[in-house]
């Protein structure tokens, strides 16, 4: 950030975009059953699984819009976004390939296109109609192009055997391409962009619109007997690939959870969190190596499962709030600010 002072509202949303990220990645990991009386604990990590990145790329558009970097700070900030997503590959090689694009990659090509996206958004009404219409036309684009974004299948997702599956993988048919994905760059940017009264307004509208679009989706759906949302596979709502209907519920709940963690003060709590969310997205990968078939060994029960995968995100929770407070300078956020400086 630009400014000498942090936004709690922003480093607090930046904590729970980690929080979601660890709780879906160790669901994804262990697998727990939900039924029953974990059904509630099911339909969480489903809706983390539908935000978390969302949120993580917007905060990442949100940041660049503070200030504009110079070629040589994006290209060492892109750099590092490419490393850590390798590491984060090899630590998770039950999800990943070692040279699987992900989130972090995404966001460090993100970080290199910045000088052909920003000029979009120079002024506040500038962005509001660049905004509006990178939405409209990604929405349609999502639709014509649906054929060219890859199956949706885990597995052809992430396996990448050379430099052309790579680029693929990378701006289209990975899974978190380029395209779509860069919409939540803009909507982040958006709402940099915007004083408090339009930034509210703005939130609530995106929301409001979302909402109706979202339940008549899923209304159309029930009416023909078919899935509503799937994380892969035949549904109306797809997250691999992010298709349109995916698209507008993941504004629609970045847009709430925004405007919900600016005025509620006991979710600023996240904020320490959100201080070191870099490290500890990175870190509470590196576990998943040598302990992915724990609960196969140990033929863990369903309430077992729920219970290490709550029990996963609550120590990374304690983790990161106690490196922001005492060990701030050992993050990589603060590696990464001395290397830039230097």
């Amino acid at each position: 950030m630009s400014t000498s002072t942090r936004l709690v509202h922003i480093d607090a949303l930046r904590g729970l975009a980690v929080l979601l990220m660890v709780l879906v990645h160790a669901a994804a990991t262990w697998e727990p059953t939900f039924a029953g009386g974990l059904l509630l604990l099911g339909v969480v990590v489903s809706g983390a699984g539908g935000l978390a990145a969302p949120l993580f790329v917007a905060l990442l558009g949100w940041g660049l819009y503070q200030r504009a970097l110079t070629f040589q700070q994006r290209a060492v900030r892109a750099g590092w976004l490419f490393f850590f997503q390798f590491v984060i590959n090899l630590s998770a090689p039950h999800l990943f390939k070692p040279w699987t694009p992900g989130v972090l990659s995404l966001m460090g090509l993100l970080v290199l296109i910045e000088p052909v996206w920003r000029p979009l958004f120079q002024t506040s009404k500038s962005a509001r109609r660049s905004f509006a219409t990178v939405v409209l036309l990604t929405f349609f684009l999502s639709v014509l192009l649906s054929p060219y974004q890859g199956p949706s299948v885990w597995e052809s997702r992430i396996d990448t055997p050379n430099t052309v599956w790579l680029m693929k993988h990378l701006t289209l048919t990975g899974l978190y391409p380029l395209f779509p994905w860069i919409v939540f760059c803009f909507f982040g940017t958006f709402v940099a962009s915007q004083d408090n009264d339009d930034k509210h307004k703005g939130l609530l509208t995106i929301f409001a619109m979302g909402l109706v679009v979202s339940i008549a989706v899923l209304a159309i759906s029930t009416s023909r007997g078919e899935v509503w949302a799937l994380p892969t596979g035949d549904a109306a709502l797809t997250f691999f690939p992010a298709n349109t209907p995916f698209l507008i519920a993941a504004l629609t709940g970045v847009a709430l959870l925004w405007w919900i963690v600016e005025h509620l003060s006991i979710a600023h709590g996240l904020a320490g969190l959100g201080r070191v969310s870099l490290t500890v997205y990175v870190a509470h990968f590196l576990p998943f190596a040598w302990f992915h078939t724990v609960d196969e060994v140990n033929a863990w029960s369903p309430l077992m499962t729920s219970l290490v995968v709550v029990g996963y995100t609550v120590f990374w929770i304690i983790v990161g709030s106690w490196l922001s407070k005492h060990a701030s300078n050992l993050t990589l956020e603060a590696w990464m600010r001395g290397k830039r400086s230097a």
